[in-house]
């Protein structure tokens, strides 16, 4: 009896052996189908609002703006074929300030490009979110949370937008 055990229990810990493992994200569940909210832009490995003003009332002006309801936020639409999709992005900057482009992502690599136009309105934070969207080399997160990692223009450092949920 004791040797039967140890047989099931030894052909179960094989069992992991003969399934298959896909290495590849789902792009289309990750990015399609919700709007994403940004919630902060840091330097890559922290965890709080980079410093993009200098001052502490334009700073304040921006993180009331980026609060509000219907700003700083994206939705992807496109259609997967294996471990790519591409297709349109749109969505609000600031204010009325409407964003439009393209974008695709590799769920086996990784990698992420986006093409899109708004209006900054003059914001610092504003700019920055429009300069990580186009930007953006490589994505991380699931259906819940999003990392755009970029390096600004002219920058060595990696900056992580990071982003949420806001409705499905």
């Amino acid at each position: 009896m004791k040797k039967s055990i140890y047989k099931i229990i030894g052909l179960l810990l094989l069992l992991p052996l003969f399934s298959g493992c896909n290495d590849s994200d789902d792009v289309a569940s990750i990015f399609t189908g919700k709007t994403w909210k940004l919630n902060y832009i840091t330097v890559d490995g922290s965890h709080e609002m980079f410093d993009f003003w200098g001052d502490k009332l334009k700073e304040e002006a921006s993180i009331k703006e980026l609060n509000k309801n219907g700003t700083y936020n994206v939705v992807f639409e496109g259609v997967a074929e294996g471990d790519l999709i591409s297709g349109k992005i749109r969505g609000n900057v600031i204010a009325s300030y409407p964003l439009a482009g393209t974008w695709s992502a590799n769920g086996k690599n990784n990698n992420f490009n986006a093409n899109v136009t708004g209006n900054d309105g003059g914001d610092r934070l504003a700019k920055n979110f429009l300069e990580g969207l186009n930007n953006a080399t490589s994505y991380e997160g699931d259906n819940k949370n999003l990392y755009l990692l970029y390096k600004p223009n002219g920058s060595q450092q990696t900056f992580r937008m990071v982003f949420r949920v806001v409705n499905n």
